[in-house]
């Protein structure tokens, strides 16, 4: 145990007055790095594929261009159009949310179905069009949230109170799909991270520095690694497609299907920490965000088997660093999620985060969940 090497931390502290809340920030000799599976979903994923029933050995095989199949955003939440819709369109859904009161209307935005899918655009994840409107998600894409995490830093704004200088990737690393066709290919895999994440990132800044001249971001360099990751999501549709030109060739009048791979509906989340405990690892339900284990039955269960990484467990633990912060100016009370962050957040990353989302670059018709999201904190 006396052998036993201390954890090494991120972060260090930040010279504050007595009366200041304690700051921290990342330390200069530390950098944070991605990796990743498969190429985030959303703009990223429009890449040149090799077609299934080509002959992947031959020098030229038939490609095709990969299908994103995240929804792109035709109109925000205010109405306002996003992308111009043209005959690439080739038909259209709207998602919405529920009012959080009767002064607050609900969240309705268009998105559509892509013949022909459009370059940097703004797409929510992918889901079911059979789906009645307001159980649709309204997730911005994997590669859309980068770019965000990119300009605005990982923190957030709870975070920024106690970390103000932005946190973001020095680089994004991303598993090869063995589908890929690069070289000097067009659109090839290595392209298609460059331009949706770190171009749309120095596009963002550079508009943002044109008015805030103190934030000070760096966008990060993306590869793509030579090894390929077997159990990524591309690595699996590559062998279902071999599975099926098998079959079709030894078969040809047979109309059986291969099954596909099941992926792993379970998520790991682990800290580190000083203090010994029995366990610093989490299972959570992906589709949920709840601890594994028992289904809940009752809100109650909700909170009692939401994981420790949520939004209501993270602004508890604000609440107790900064008591101050977390209560209304009436009752004394905590007040709800949505306005502490807006007590707490650090008033720079308030002004560039309405730059980044409001203003006319990438990130231009960010959609935003709306007063679902919201929620009460509970009373002392």
């Amino acid at each position: 145990l006396q052998n036993k090497p201390t954890p090494r931390p991120l972060l260090e502290a930040i010279s504050a007055s007595e009366e200041s809340t304690q700051q921290f920030q990342l330390r200069n000799d530390t950098s944070l790095h991605m990796y990743i599976s498969d190429n985030p979903c959303g703009d990223a994923t429009i890449y040149r594929i090799k077609k299934s029933s080509s002959n992947i050995s031959t020098d030229q095989p038939e490609t095709s261009i990969n299908f994103t199949g995240a929804k792109i955003i035709l109109s925000g939440s205010n109405g306002q159009s996003v992308v111009k819709q043209d005959e690439s369109i080739s038909s259209t859904l709207t998602c919405s949310s529920a009012a959080g009161s009767k002064q607050e209307s609900s969240t309705v935005i268009t998105v559509g179905r892509e013949d022909v899918q459009q370059l940097g655009a703004l797409r929510l994840k992918s889901s079911r069009s059979n789906i009645p409107s307001h159980l649709r998600s309204m997730s911005m894409s994997c590669s859309d949230k980068l770019v965000r995490w990119g300009v605005l830093g990982l923190g957030g704004a709870l975070l920024s109170m106690y970390i103000p200088n932005p946190i973001v990737l020095s680089s994004i690393c991303v598993s090869k799909d063995p589908r890929a066709v690069d070289g000097n290919a067009d659109l090839g895999q290595l392209d298609a991270l460059r331009r949706a994440v770190k171009e749309r990132i120095e596009s963002a800044l550079m508009s943002i520095a044109e008015k805030e001249k103190g934030w000070n971001v760096k966008p990060p360099e993306v590869a793509v690694v030579t090894d390929v990751f077997e159990n990524s999501k591309s690595s699996s549709e590559f062998r279902h497609d071999e599975k099926m030109n098998a079959l079709a060739d030894k078969t040809p009048n047979n109309k059986g299907r291969v099954k596909k791979e099941s992926v792993c509906g379970m998520s790991i989340n682990w800290h580190q920490t000083i203090v010994q405990e029995a366990s610093n690892a989490e299972v959570t339900i992906g589709a949920t965000g709840l601890k594994r284990g028992k289904k809940p039955k009752c809100p109650t269960d909700v909170i009692n088997t939401a994981s420790r990484l949520s939004r209501y467990h993270f602004a508890l633990r604000c609440g107790k660093r900064d008591p101050v912060s977390s209560k209304t100016e009436t009752d004394g009370h905590y007040s709800s999620y949505r306005k502490f962050k807006q007590i707490t957040s650090n008033h720079l990353l308030t002004r560039v985060a309405t730059l980044a989302l409001s203003g006319g670059g990438p990130l231009a018709g960010w959609v935003r969940s709306g007063s679902q999201d919201d929620f009460e904190l509970p009373h002392e």
